[in-house]
């Protein structure tokens, strides 16, 4: 019990770090205003576009969302 705890720790330390980390946060910043860019000029009646650049923004979101799960589940780890 103790090793698994010690490993949510560490495992939320890094994804704190990656979070945070200057290049991972200016490249997931990037993708968003590129898909953004992409959602505002995209032709309303190109339905697949659409779809593709909302799936896009779905999974960007979600990879942010589990990061930071990963970061509370280490902080929980932690207490």
């Amino acid at each position: 019990m103790k090793n698994e705890e010690h490993a949510r720790r560490y495992l939320g330390a890094d994804a704190k770090a990656l979070l945070e980390n200057k290049l991972f946060k200016g490249a997931f910043e990037s993708v968003n205003d590129h898909l953004e860019a992409q959602a505002l000029t995209c032709d309303p009646d190109n339905k697949d576009k659409a779809a593709r650049i909302i799936i896009a923004k779905q999974l960007l979101k979600g990879i942010k969302r589990e990061i930071e799960r990963l970061i509370e589940d280490g902080e929980i780890a932690d207490i």
